[in-house]
């Protein structure tokens, strides 16, 4: 009978969400920096206690034993590392759309269509070719291509035409798309059949708290530039911003997405330095 890793789990929960919320305040200077040097260090003890715990531990949440296959590793790492890069992209262009672009919350939504389709038209044709050509070079391609795309939308404005913003997005959810079958079939194929539930699991998570950390950090460096009856009135009812609030809003949106542009760079070379894999007796 199976049990449940009750200390590996409450470990990992303490120090993950200690990181998320330090990571959150730093960028607010009316807090006392104190307690966020406080919870940075409450985040610190909870992992190394969670790593230490899981290495000996019986039934572990997370078998570390699965990163000492190089392929695991690099994919996963990959993984998280992209999910850093765009987890908060998403949630600062919808601001944009209905701040600087003036759109209501409802159309806003509508304009964020083309990553989405982008997304699910690739995603399909990249696992398939992943089953024949490997996914080295697809999950690198697709992180590079989505790179691409985060570069274009550090530079938009409030008056940079839809059908750029539309490309900008499309590159990043088709590079996205064209990156996460691959990936998830490299990490699937380096483990034993009997750990890829547990593979799976680890891939999601890291891939969540990638993207939490990205909007912990990111979202509030953007929003807190601008005052915040400004703000809640943009994410209620959209209708626009100008003047200082809007020159702000986009000096930050711009270096958010640099950030995220160098972020992609660092998964894509860690994605192209993946040893190849063996699918149906080939190495690839």
């Amino acid at each position: 009978m199976q049990r449940f890793d009750w200390p590996g789990s409450l470990t990992f929960t303490f120090g993950l969400g200690s990181l998320l919320l330090a990571a959150s305040l730093v960028a607010f200077p009316l807090i006392d920096q104190v307690y966020v040097y406080a919870l940075f260090a409450v985040a610190l003890l909870g992992l190394a206690a969670f790593f230490i715990w899981e290495r000996q531990a019986v039934r572990p949440m997370m078998d570390f034993r699965l990163f000492q296959d190089r392929l695991c590793a690099y994919a996963s790492a990959a993984n998280a590392i992209n999910g850093l890069a765009r987890g908060a992209v998403l949630f600062v262009l919808i601001f944009f759309l209905q701040g600087p672009y003036g759109l209501d919350p409802l159309w806003a939504g509508i304009m964020m269509a083309p990553f989405g389709a982008a997304f699910m038209l690739v995603g399909p044709v990249s696992g398939y070719l992943s089953d024949k050509y490997g996914s080295r070079g697809l999950a690198t391609t697709g992180l590079l291509i989505s790179g691409l795309g985060l570069l274009g939308l550090s530079t938009v404005v409030s008056s940079t035409p839809y059908w750029l913003l539309a490309l900008y997005q499309a590159l990043m959810g088709g590079g996205s798309g064209l990156f996460a079958s691959p990936n998830t079939n490299a990490i699937m194929s380096s483990v034993l059949p009997e750990k890829r539930g547990m593979a799976a699991g680890i891939n999601s998570m890291l891939m969540n708290t990638g993207q939490m950390l990205s909007i912990a950090i990111v979202f509030p460096l953007v929003l807190s530039r601008i005052p915040e009856d400004v703000m809640f009135h943009v994410f209620l009812y959209g209708g626009g911003m100008s003047g200082a609030p809007l020159a702000a809003f986009e000096a930050g949106m711009h270096e958010a997405f640099l950030a995220s542009f160098a972020v992609t760079l660092l998964a894509a070379v860690i994605s192209g330095l993946r040893p190849g894999h063996k699918h149906f007796g080939l190495k690839l």
